[in-house]
């Protein structure tokens, strides 16, 4: 379903009238009543063999009850769990018996669930013989929301005011995703014990649906963009082993992708004196500027506009877009000379890419230019050839000391033309025909782009006890990057030198610790947040001072920088992680994590804005920054704690349940362009309880019920918008049966 909405609000199919939330707390409290009494120890189902299989089968029917309040765009767009029925999971293993004669297969084995409503599902499919063959399958569906209405939000200020008529202000994105995702994947092998065998395979992703676009003349518009975009990948491959420990693969991969999306003109809320629809745009802070007011009369249905305003009549661009990539790959591995282990990797690839037929069609007025109309025509194509390789060996030298040399290759050249045609014609009224065709504007473009990325580490290894273990290596990077078309061709070399350590500690045998170390420098930086210097440290740890308890954590820390005038690049990914695993017996056990993410940037930007934020500075005399007159930092911190507590108990043995807490928090900074901007999200917490009981009332039969609350807002301003924090309470009842 699609819905064009005058007001700009988005369409939501997927909206539904939310439960009670009485029932659903009854008969979660009545499950736990009847688990907290005695119980009959229930025995498993007997093993069912039909035809020579011995057939195993569960399903799980239920259905699910939401409840919400506050934002439903937010809860669709993190949650999206409606109320119905469900057939929540479903299970068939086949597998032959000893004695069983002529089976057509050794193992079958399929499963699936989420069908019925849930925004992911999934079918698998599982089948093998013996040395005959293998099959896998699996079919995948993703329904993707998103609606979080600061994305791309103009901010227009409320109560913006022509003739008696209040344009209506954005309050959700202009930007809306409401697509469906669907993906299939089957893979066949035959002989898969045999010294040769063969290899099948074929996968579609297909992803379509309604989103909302907008596009830019003299003023932002609303597009519905119709998504359907699609790729179809084919694999054969053959599988040699000639000796124990080394097998020789060789394969081809061909990749088809249709880009079909197309783009129409949504949001015409108005009229002209004609009763033409129009669209005077959505990101207006001021009354449009144009003959008189905007609009010219609200006692109309719709209000009448002023055909000498910025404004659109009609709007659609369709952009096909058609890409085959075929790749012949060769890989090897083998570890049959002694004390040697190798592995190996070439490609090839020649890649050809279509944009047919590019047409663009504007129809409406565009007052700084006088552009009444205009139609673009065009097509583009573009080659990628592509050549890539590695090769990898470990040599032990001794029981104590190795050697290990990795070298990787990676070459690509990538010419594309393009051709554009544009035939614009003038006029100061939409109520006016436009004006004669003026001359085509013909631009073309031949572009080239190539880089050769070629590699080199070697490491050596050495552990002089059961306890330790130290590693030292050294990396050489080179990128030559070529940006000519034709001879002599520009190339810009950039070489990396970089350094690595790592060690191993063992303090006792239950007690590991591994830290790794990459210190590198580049001369020279392509782009702007490419690095010139790069550190990055890596630290695990895992203790298990018990067979029931296991404690582990990590810490990574990446730090990039181009400290160049005018650039003054910096960026960091730190993270940290803690957990815990405790599960002292059957009855109970207890799960805890922690972790921390930090995410950093900075980089010297020129730009310009009408009103200027506060404290901005002016661009240096001479800085080439064109018409932007200000100069930013870009400054992005985003620092993110999660935590999360689990608890599971089993008082008796035909009763589970669970209870946990999970919260994610982010108290985040950036620098402020638009005045009217607010943190959103950079500033908000997430957090989801939950609870679930099973119970086990026979043979083969068990009840389930689950509880989920989830619970998003945000510690600031909301701005000019709708308000985005939530709160929702979702419970999920089934009955579990085995046969």
């Amino acid at each position: 379903m699609v819905c064009l909405l005058p007001s700009l609000a988005p369409c939501d199919p997927s909206h539904r009238a939310p439960a009670f939330r009485t029932a659903a707390g009854l008969g979660f409290a009545a499950l736990l009543l009847i688990a907290s009494a005695s119980a009959q120890e229930a025995k498993a189902p007997k093993e069912t063999i039909i035809d020579g299989y011995a057939v195993h089968q569960s399903i799980d029917l239920g259905g699910r009850i939401a409840s919400y309040s506050g934002s439903r765009p937010m809860y669709d767009t993190l949650v999206n769990m409606q109320s119905g029925p469900r057939v929540l999971t479903q299970s068939l293993d086949m597998h032959a018996v000893a004695k069983a004669r002529y089976p057509f297969f050794d193992r079958l084995t399929t499963s699936s669930a989420g069908y019925g409503g849930d925004p992911n599902d999934f079918t698998m499919l599982r089948m093998s013989k013996g040395k005959i063959y293998d099959f896998q399958g699996i079919f995948r569906r993703d329904r993707q929301y998103f609606d979080y209405n600061l994305l791309d939000n103009p901010l227009v200020p409320a109560g913006l005011t022509s003739n008696g008529y209040t344009f209506p202000q954005v309050q959700s994105t202009p930007h809306l995703f409401n697509t469906v995702r669907r993906m299939t994947d089957v893979n066949l092998t035959l002989a898969p014990l045999s010294k040769v065998s063969f290899r099948a395979g074929y996968s579609q992703n297909i992803n379509q649906g309604p989103t909302y676009s907008s596009v830019h003349f003299g003023i932002e518009a609303q597009l519905l963009q119709n998504w359907r975009n699609s790729t179809d990948v084919w694999l054969g491959a053959v599988d040699w082993k000639p000796f124990t420990r080394t097998l020789l693969t060789y394969a081809e991969h061909i990749v088809h992708y249709k880009g079909n999306t197309n783009w129409q003109l949504a949001g015409a809320n108005l009229q002209l004196a004609n009763g033409a629809p129009v669209s005077l745009g959505f990101d207006n802070v001021t009354v449009p500027a144009c003959t008189g007011a905007a609009i010219v009369s609200n006692s109309t249905s719709p209000p009448t506009a002023n055909p000498t305003c910025n404004g659109y009549l009609q709007y659609s661009r369709v952009a096909p877009i058609r890409t085959l990539v075929p790749t012949e790959e060769f890989t090897f591995q083998s570890s049959d000379i002694k004390n040697v282990q190798m592995n190996g990797h070439f490609s090839y690839t020649g890649a050809s890419m279509t944009m047919p037929n590019y047409v663009e069609f504007f129809n409406g007025e565009q007052t700084r230019t006088k552009l009444r109309q205009s139609t673009v025509t065009g097509y583009g194509k573009a080659e990628r050839v592509n050549v890539s390789g590695d090769f990898g060996a470990v040599w032990e030298v001794s029981r104590k000391f190795s050697l290990s040399e990795q070298y990787d290759l990676w070459y690509f050249r990538q010419p594309s033309s393009g051709y554009l045609s544009e035939v614009d014609q003038s006029g100061t009224s939409m109520l006016v025909a436009p004006g004669a065709a003026l001359a085509p504007v013909i631009t073309t473009a031949d572009n080239f782009l190539g880089m050769k990325t070629v590699t080199n580490t070697v490491v050596a290894s050495w552990d002089p006890s059961s306890r330790a273990g130290v590693s030292i290596g050294y990396r050489y990077r080179l990128r030559s990057i070529d940006l000519a078309y034709d001879e002599p061709h520009s190339v810009l070399d950039i070489h990396e030198n970089g350094g690595l350590m790592g060690a191993v500690l063992r303090p006792t045998l239950k007690w590991r610790i591994n830290g790794n170390v990459e210190v590198a420098y580049a001369d020279k930086a392509y782009t702007r947040i490419s690095p010139r210097q790069l550190q990055h440290y890596k630290v695990r740890t895992t203790y298990k001072p018990r067979d029931w308890a296991t404690i582990s954590g990590t810490y990574n820390d990446l730090e990039r920088r181009d400290n160049v005038y005018l650039v003054n690049h910096l960026d960091h990914n730190r993270s940290a992680t803690f957990g815990a695993s405790l599960m002292p017996n059957e009855h109970y056990g207890v799960e805890l994590n922690y972790g921390y993410l930090d995410v950093f940037s900075q980089s010297t930007l020129c730009f310009a804005d009408t009103p200027a934020p506060a404290g901005a500075a002016q661009v240096p005399a001479g800085t080439n920054c064109g018409t932007n007159i200000y100069l930013g930092s870009g400054y992005y911190d985003a620092p993110t704690e999660y935590g999360s507590i689990g608890i599971t108990l089993a008082p008796v043995k035909n009763f589970r349940s669970t209870l946990g807490y999970r919260m994610s928090a982010a108290n985040g900074k950036t620098e402020f362009l638009n005045p009217r901007q607010v943190p959103g999200s950079l500033q908000s917490q997430y957090q989801t309880p939950y609870g679930s009981a099973a119970w086990t009332i026979a043979s083969g039969w068990a009840v389930r019920a689950e509880w989920n609350y989830y619970s998003y807002g945000e510690g600031t301003p909301i701005g000019p918008t709708l308000p985005r924090s939530f709160r929702g309470n979702l419970y999920t009842f089934s009955m579990h049966h085995e046969f």
